[in-house]
C-alpha cells in the first residue's frame, strides 16, 4: 500500500509540472554578451496623446488668462490637459487648432512659442506628456489599464505594473500589440533572451497592450490532468482510510 501512495504522489507531481525555462527573465545561455546598445528614440507626439501645457509670464494679466486650476495645493495636471486629436492638432487658446503631431515635446514647445508670440510677449512654456496608459492582460497577476508619466516604459516596467507574470505565464510568448497611424501590429516578445534589451520594442509607448501567453502546461492540467489528479487523490485517499482497518 505504501508503494502505491508513493507511486500516485509521484505521478501527481509530474503533471504538475512546468517547464522552468519559460518562467525565467533573460536565461543565460551561451551568448555570454552582457551589454547591449539600445538606442533610446525620443518619442514624438501622437494622436490621443494628452499634453500639459504651462504658460508662464511676467505680466500679471497674461498669467491670469492662463491661470491654471489647483487642488490642494497642486496642479491637476490630468484635468487641465490637452488631447490631441485623431488628426494630430490641439486648440490651444489664442491659435486654435495648432498641428503637434511627430514633434517631439522640445519641438512643440518651440512651436507653441512662436505662435503665442504674434499675440503676447515675454512667455515661456512649459510642456510634457501626462496620463499615458499601458494595458497589460493574460497570465499576469493583475491585469488592467495602468497610467505612467514617463515619455514612454519598458516591457519589464509594463510587467511589474500589473504585479508581474502569474505562476502559468509563458516569458517566452509575450504579444506586443500597437496601433499607429491607423495601422494595428502584432509583435511577438521572448523576455528570457537577453537580447530583448537592444530590441525596438523594449521600450513601450503610450497606449501599447501587452498580452503575455499562458505554459501549454496550463491547458494540460485543466483539459487532462484536473480529473486524473483527482482520481489518483480520491484512490490515495481510499488507501489512507482502508489501512486504518
Amino acid at each position: 500500500m505504501l508503494r502505491i501512495s508513493v507511486f500516485s504522489l509521484i505521478l501527481i507531481l509530474a503533471v504538475s509540472c512546468i517547464p522552468t525555462e519559460k518562467l525565467k527573465y533573460t536565461i543565460e545561455d551561451s551568448d555570454t554578451k552582457d551589454k547591449f546598445d539600445n538606442d533610446r528614440l525620443e518619442k514624438t507626439i501622437q494622436p490621443y496623446d494628452y499634453l500639459y501645457i504651462k504658460i508662464y509670464s511676467l505680466d500679471e494679466r497674461t498669467s491670469q488668462i492662463f491661470e491654471q486650476d489647483v487642488r490642494y495645493g497642486y496642479a491637476d495636471e490630468q484635468l487641465i490637459s490637452y488631447e490631441v486629436s485623431d488628426k494630430g492638432y490641439i486648440n490651444f487658446p489664442f491659435i486654435g487648432n495648432i498641428i503637434l503631431k511627430d514633434l517631439t515635446l522640445e519641438e512643440a514647445r518651440n512651436k507653441l512659442e512662436q505662435e503665442l508670440n504674434k499675440y503676447l510677449t515675454n512667455i515661456s512654456i512649459r510642456i510634457r506628456f501626462v496620463g499615458n496608459k499601458i494595458t497589460v492582460l493574460g497570465e499576469v497577476k493583475n491585469p488592467g489599464n495602468f497610467t505612467f508619466f514617463d515619455e514612454k516604459i519598458t516591457v519589464f516596467q509594463a510587467l511589474a505594473l500589473a504585479s508581474d507574470v502569474s505562476d502559468f505565464g509563458d516569458k517566452t510568448k509575450v504579444t506586443l500589440v500597437r496601433e499607429k497611424d491607423n495601422v494595428i501590429t502584432y509583435q511577438y516578445l521572448d523576455l528570457t533572451n537577453k537580447k530583448i534589451a537592444e530590441s525596438e520594442n523594449y521600450y513601450l509607448l503610450p497606449n501599447d497592450i501587452l498580452i503575455v501567453d499562458p505554459v501549454r502546461t496550463k491547458y494540460r492540467q485543466m483539459r487532462d490532468y484536473t480529473p486524473v489528479y483527482l482520481m489518483l487523490t480520491t484512490i490515495t485517499t481510499l488507501i489512507a482510510v482502508l489501512s486504518l482497518f
